[in-house]
């Protein structure tokens, strides 16, 4: 039973009430059978009585507000139901118009590997480098380039010639010091004597800071630049470094 029929029950009971109420007979007296008819001889104000009227008004009123409440929606809104503002679209894969106008076969973005049918390239075994070792200076030459470290005198037992001729076939004297890159010229003729060698040979030699290989060459009298080079397996004109331990035939 909703409130609306409850409002309606209540109000149909009130009416009937009231109704049975104003049709009430008079009371009648129990011994005269007259019916006696309420006086009131008081000077006193009576108790306010209400009027059928004024009854009527307020069960009027009661039923109205009785419905109103009846009818009052009271049902909890229904939870909203929310749209998402994003939407997801599937991506088309592209397609591209081939030759003639007709559309291509869509291809992945996505690239696989493919099998090599190229023919793998031989890579040709480059020949070593042939290094091409001095060979000790044969005979006398007729001239000569000074290199670093070296000195007349040192020449001289070098290729076995007097160190006098030395001088004099080139126009010097015993204090003449010819810097590297003098060319000077050699006798053909002659010997230096006793005391060629100045250190003995074969042996080996610890480079020293300053070295140079016509020094080292020199420092063994006899020795040839281009046998030292020959005998280590270096190239002509070979850098040499402090610590290298070299071998002197």
């Amino acid at each position: 039973m909703n409130k609306k029929t409850i409002g309606l029950f209540i109000a149909l009971i009130m009416v009937t009430l009231l109704f049975s109420a104003c049709a009430r007979p008079a009371t009648t007296s129990p011994t005269t059978g007259e019916v006696a008819v309420a006086t009131s001889t008081s000077s006193e104000i009576p108790f306010p009585v209400a009027t059928q009227p004024q009854i009527m008004a307020d069960i009027l009123k009661q039923t109205q507000t009785a419905m109103a409440m009846a009818t009052h929606d009271t049902s909890f809104p229904s939870a909203a139901t929310s749209t998402p503002s994003f939407i997801f679209e599937t991506p088309t894969p592209s397609t591209t118009m081939a030759v003639g106008g007709e559309e291509a076969t869509p291809t992945s973005s996505i690239l696989m590997p493919s099998a090599s049918t190229s023919t793998p390239v031989s890579l040709a075994t480059a020949a070593p480098t042939q290094i091409s070792y001095p060979t000790p200076t044969p005979g006398r030459p007729s001239t000569y380039t000074i290199q670093a470290g070296e000195y007349l005198w040192c020449l001289a037992r070098r290729f076995d010639v007097a160190p006098a001729d030395l001088l004099s076939l080139n126009g010097m004297n015993a204090n003449s010091q010819p810097y590297a890159g003098t060319v000077i010229k050699i006798p053909q003729s002659g010997s230096f004597g006793a005391g060629r060698a100045r250190n003995a040979h074969p042996a080996t030699y610890t480079v020293r800071a300053g070295d140079t290989i016509g020094g080292i060459a020199c420092w063994y009298g006899d020795a040839d630049p281009n046998t030292i080079f020959a005998a280590n397996g270096l190239p002509a004109n070979s850098i040499i470094t402090v610590g290298q331990v070299l071998q002197i035939p």
